[in-house]
């Protein structure tokens, strides 16, 4: 059986990407460090991975909001690469900045509309 590939976006102020590698790895699969700035070149394209990947951390110091730099990279430079990814059913996966990311493009809750319609808050409850 082949390996499935995954890409791991990294840029500043992600981490836990070599964990996040060496975790894929001991599960079976083929993972890939990659810059996001590799991505957007089109050195490195989506369309050679199985798996997309997004580390926690703080990406870009999380300055203006918690992952929002990122995820307008993403969305913006990126969005129709994601959107096929997405599209064609290839497991999305955003560890805590990760996902805070996935959230603020609109990538998540998952109603496709690629825009944020939602935000991660404090929680109050009791």
């Amino acid at each position: 059986m082949k390996k499935p590939k995954v890409i791991i976006v990294r840029t500043a102020g992600t981490n836990c990407d070599y964990e996040t590698k060496a975790a894929f790895e001991l599960a079976g699969a083929t993972a890939d460090r990659v810059h996001i700035n590799r991505l957007i070149s089109g050195e490195v394209s989506l369309n050679d991975y199985q798996i997309l990947a997004i580390p926690g951390g703080f990406s870009y110091g999380d300055d203006i909001a918690s992952g929002k730099i990122l995820a307008n990279e993403l969305k913006y430079k990126l969005g129709e690469h994601l959107r096929k990814f997405d599209e064609a059913g290839k497991p999305v996966i955003g560890i805590c900045n990760g996902f805070q990311v996935l959230v603020k493009m609109g990538l998540l809750p998952g109603e496709k509309e690629y825009r944020q319609n939602s935000t991660l808050t404090f929680n109050t409850s009791d």
